[in-house]
């Protein structure tokens, strides 16, 4: 994985304007082998929050944005091109979001329009963001294949400039100014040595390839607004119910503590093995150690120890017999 160690900084006022950009990069998938969406380009904000991110699923290309009102219950909308990442196939991706919507180019020809999804707010740029290629900063999903170019833009490219511009060849640069406009980022991967990948541009936004990759997450963080859903939430809830039941429920059954011990003991139990799975996820790739885990398990334990509570209260004698 290569990665902005800084934020990005648009070193010229005209390079960035709020809501837009547009990412061009040449490259070309190993596989099509995915057991999840695998992660090819991902910007995040400077408090750490996924804005959008490019991938790969099977052959397609996955677009996800979180700046946009999520649909079917998801916490991101999703877009993206069919067919156009088969294995070994160089391509060319032109990818341009702005007022209009978010646009999809493959060598130089538009093939999808989203007037609907935005992968910047309307009054953000690129200033402050950080660029991830190859993996995603918890590095739960490597990308497989090689990147011949890449460039980041502050603006949105018309379609017919993009049309005009053709890709280099392998281990060519790609353009990193168009007229008066500077990139905010442009990059080359062949032939460089070292940890360090200069910034073309001379936007001094480098990239860093770092020898050895460090997981670098909090434990018990607070939710960022995009990384849960109604349904993780239910289903943290529910989880732990039964755990409480039959907790209390065996108590109970061997006659000690009374109803209302049972019930706590439960609680307390359901919070120490939450606590134990949060703490522990901090070291697991792809997974995150979340207060909000924590609290839903812990809150479902209760539930559960309180329904065996009150069965324990109602049918006593019979539950000890």
């Amino acid at each position: 994985m290569a990665f902005t160690p800084n934020p990005l900084a648009c070193r010229a006022q005209s390079s960035c304007e709020a809501g837009a950009l547009t990412i061009e990069i040449e490259l070309k998938a190993e596989n099509e082998l995915n057991p999840c969406v695998k992660r090819i380009v991902e910007v995040r904000r400077n408090d750490g929050s996924e804005a959008f991110y490019l991938g790969q699923w099977k052959s397609y290309l996955i677009v996800r944005s979180f700046n946009t009102p999520p649909s079917k219950g998801k916490p991101y909308r999703e877009i993206g091109a069919g067919g156009v990442l088969a294995a070994g196939r160089k391509i060319f991706v032109a990818l341009v979001s702005g007022p209009h919507g978010t646009d999809i180019h493959i060598d130089g020809q538009p093939v999808k329009n989203y007037p609907d999804v935005r992968l910047l707010r309307e009054n953000e740029t690129l200033e402050g963001h950080s660029v991830y290629l190859g993996n995603s900063p918890d590095l739960s999903c490597p990308w497989a294949g090689t990147v011949m170019g890449f460039t980041l833009f502050g603006r949105a490219w018309t379609s017919a400039e993009v049309t005009e511009h053709q890709a280099p060849g392998e281990g060519g640069a790609l353009p990193c100014r168009r007229g008066q406009v500077a990139a905010v980022a442009n990059y080359r991967f062949d032939g460089f040595a070292g940890e360090s990948i200069v910034d073309l541009s001379g936007s001094a936004n480098d990239l860093w390839k770092p020898a050895r990759l460090v997981f670098d997450k909090r434990p018990l963080g607070l939710p960022n607004g995009h990384s849960f859903s109604g349904s993780d939430l239910t289903l943290n809830l529910l989880g732990f119910v039964p755990f409480g039941f039959m907790v209390c429920l065996r108590l109970l059954m061997r006659g000690k503590p009374s109803p209302r011990g049972c019930f706590f003991l439960a609680v307390s139990l359901g919070f120490a093995v939450s606590l134990a799975i949060e703490l522990t996820q901090v070291w697991l790739p792809g997974r995150d150690s979340s207060l909000l885990d924590l609290t839903t398990n812990t809150m479902g334990s209760a539930i559960g120890g309180a329904m065996a509570y009150h069965l324990g209260r109602a049918y006593g004698t019979w539950l000890k017999s």
